[in-house]
């Protein structure tokens, strides 16, 4: 089972690309123009992908700009 939840709320995105520069890895773009995380299923407007390493995931989320608008939620899943 998967430790951690990554999300995106791609609404609110504002197309700056520091997640796919930060952790290429893990993030692209979209031909929406919208940050995607790769291998995540879409729940509504937002994506999600369980994973058990966050490597540098924790980097794009702390230089998403504006940090009020777009986000990445890491939250640690009981075991």
């Amino acid at each position: 089972m998967a430790r951690f939840k990554l999300e995106i709320e791609r609404p609110l995105c504002i197309s700056c690309e520091s997640c796919v520069n930060i952790c290429p890895e893990f993030w692209e773009m979209a031909p929406d123009g919208f940050s995607h995380l790769k291998g995540s299923k879409k729940v509504g407007n937002n994506e999600e992908k369980e994973v058990d390493d966050v490597s540098c995931n924790i980097d794009a989320a702390e230089n998403c700009r504006p940090l009020a608008s777009m986000y990445m939620k890491m939250e640690k899943k009981s075991i």
